[in-house]
């Protein structure tokens, strides 16, 4: 054998240029995959109910208010209140993109100062789905 020892493997420059390539290849098909995954994510229907509140008017009734913001990437197309005493709701706001908030306001009767009243939510986006949210308020004095 000669002084010179025999190297067998592969040299440490091609070594770091195969290590590089892999993990450019690996970071294009993680980012593929996460920019695929958000895409997916803001499209969803969804709706945050940030405010509900019922103001006492006396003899009975009061007006009920709710405001819903669009956390989604779907317009909000149609605000409802689904409850018994709950009639002739108005909706403000809609459609509402998203991150816009929009708000319903109810006229309720069959209440009494310091009661609480149960009701439901229903939201429309516009590709048809729907949501339905229950709700609760303690009636206040204004």
């Amino acid at each position: 054998m000669s002084g010179k020892a025999s190297r067998k493997g592969l040299s440490p420059l091609l070594a770091i240029i195969i290590g590089l390539v892999v993990t450019i290849v690996a970071g294009i098909l993680l980012a593929q995959l996460y920019f695929s995954y958000a895409a997916t994510i803001s499209t969803r229907p969804a709706a945050n109910v940030e405010y509900i509140d019922l103001v006492y008017s006396g003899g009975g009734s009061g007006i009920l208010v709710i405001n819903v913001k669009n956390m989604g990437g779907l317009r909000i197309m149609t605000l409802d209140v689904t409850d018994t005493g709950i009639s002739g709701c108005t909706p403000q706001g809609v459609p509402t993109p998203a991150g816009g908030v929009a708000a319903i306001t109810c006229p309720v009767s069959g209440i009494s100062l310091g009661g609480n009243m149960t009701a439901t939510l229903i939201v429309t986006f516009e590709d048809g789905s729907v949501q339905a949210y229950a709700i609760a308020a303690r009636a206040r004095a204004p």
